[in-house]
């Protein structure tokens, strides 16, 4: 059976958005460890950063490659959550502008075919 162009390009945006949360993902963690080794932010700084690019690793090879909204939901959250935190707390610095680039295209892309379609 032959997909259809629209259900092609769906699947390719989520895949896509696979990637770019896992890139998201890993340099939270090289983040992090920087942190901690030079001592930026405190140990409690760097380790929870550290949980979040584990939660979204975890959720991102478990439940948004199948497309499912909560999970779409849910890394909006943790994905954008300590971006916009760093842009209210220390303001529009390079680094934070970037983080908030870098964390809303793997939520932006995927958007429309995560939320566009209907669980029925």
């Amino acid at each position: 059976m032959q997909q259809s162009y629209k259900e092609a390009v769906m699947k390719t945006s989520v895949k896509t958005a696979v990637i770019l949360m896992l890139i998201v993902a890993l340099f939270r963690i090289f983040a992090s460890v920087e942190m901690i080794i030079t001592e930026e932010k405190s140990l409690d700084a760097g380790f929870l950063f550290i949980l979040n690019a584990v939660a979204i690793i975890g959720i991102t090879l478990g439940a948004l490659k199948k497309g499912e909204k909560w999970a779409w939901w849910t890394l909006c959250i943790i994905v954008l959550g300590p971006p916009v935190y760093c842009i209210i707390y220390h303001g529009w610095l390079t680094w934070n502008i970037v983080g908030i680039v870098l964390s809303a295209l793997p939520v932006i892309i995927p958007a429309r075919a995560i939320l566009g379609t209907s669980d029925t």
